[in-house]
């Protein structure tokens, strides 16, 4: 098989580009041959010629990673109709294409009732890069799991206009500082270096995105919404091996699969907020009708179909032997 990941943007620029090249290497362990393209963020015109270039050059599958790939595999896809396309965190489907993606308004949505949990101001904060239908989904999510968790929680959002400017991050994360938010939200990419300064200069609280950065920077980050967007590459290339590719569709990977999407946490987070968690997260997954906290009015998760989560616990020690008990 041909196989061609395109990935947008420059080597080594932002966590969404790093989960793309770990599935790019994951694929590549599995035993498949896979060529990595990096194609320059360009307009939308230059990225579909650069991409009917390559299926010039031959390809049995072309994997397009993020939404940029879209517009270019719309025009690709009825030119080349014998080759495949997948595009991963996109929308566009065809009779040639399909869509692999990862519900990032879950992970955004529980990033939001660890910071209403957590918050010891009471103000809360959320900034994104450009307003996409996608960041503006993430955006409601996260607002959305605050005010489930705490109705009322204070919330300040702005989208600085870039996901890698780490000037304009580091700005925006002022501004919220001196308006008491004391945990922000930071859904940008390349411009993150930005927020861990706002961070320790004004004793803010990070929760990221894409990548478990508690691991990374365990001292500035309360937690990580972990959407795991990289995982579709080698699935998709998986499936696609096999036949299992649905063209003419979208799969997606929530909750119900923690490899894909799932809230990591610091090591400061307490044990109330770990069980709160998992109950949203099992409520979600579940899709029953539920309470928790002070929110006044059910809540329910109308996409689940009744799944229920394999939970296994191993505990050492009072605390954890405590909330093992009572998970």
């Amino acid at each position: 098989m041909r196989i061609k990941v395109l990935l947008f943007g420059s080597p080594g620029h932002g966590s969404f580009n790093s989960c793309g090249l770990a599935g790019v290497e994951a694929a590549r362990q599995a035993g498949q041959q896979v060529d990595l393209i990096w194609i320059e963020s360009a307009g939308p015109a230059i990225r579909a010629a650069r991409l009917i270039d390559i299926c010039h050059r031959g390809a049995d599958l072309i994997i397009a990673y993020g939404s940029p790939g879209d517009y270019p595999v719309a025009m690709a896809a009825m030119r080349f109709p014998h080759i495949h396309f997948i595009v991963v965190q996109g929308s566009y489907v065809g009779e040639n294409a399909a869509v692999y993606s990862v519900r990032e308004d879950q992970a955004a949505f529980l990033a939001g009732v660890l910071a209403a949990a957590e918050t010891r101001t009471g103000g809360l904060g959320h900034l994104g890069g450009v307003k996409t239908d996608a960041a503006l989904r993430v955006r409601a999510a996260y607002v959305d799991g605050a005010h489930r968790q705490s109705p009322g929680m204070g919330m300040m959002t702005s989208f600085c206009g870039s996901i890698d400017d780490a000037e304009l991050a580091f700005d925006t994360c002022e501004a919220m500082a001196r308006r008491g938010v004391d945990v922000v939200f930071g859904a940008i990419d390349g411009g993150r270096p930005g927020i861990e300064r706002a961070c320790q200069k004004f004793r803010l609280r990070q929760i990221g995105t894409h990548i478990d950065w508690t691991e990374a920077e365990p001292h500035l980050y309360l937690g990580s919404a972990i959407a795991d967007s990289g995982r579709c590459i080698a699935t998709a290339i998986k499936d696609y091996a096999k036949g299992n590719v649905r063209f003419g569709a979208s799969t997606s990977f929530g909750v119900e699969s923690p490899d894909y999407v799932r809230v990591a946490v610091g090591r400061t987070v307490g044990q109330a907020t770990k069980l709160a968690l998992d109950e949203w997260s099992q409520a979600m997954v579940r899709g029953e009708e539920v309470t928790y906290g002070e929110s006044p009015n059910p809540v329910q998760f109308t996409w689940s179909n009744g799944y229920d989560i394999p939970v296994w616990i191993a505990a050492y020690g009072p605390k954890a032997l405590d909330a093992a008990g009572r998970a």
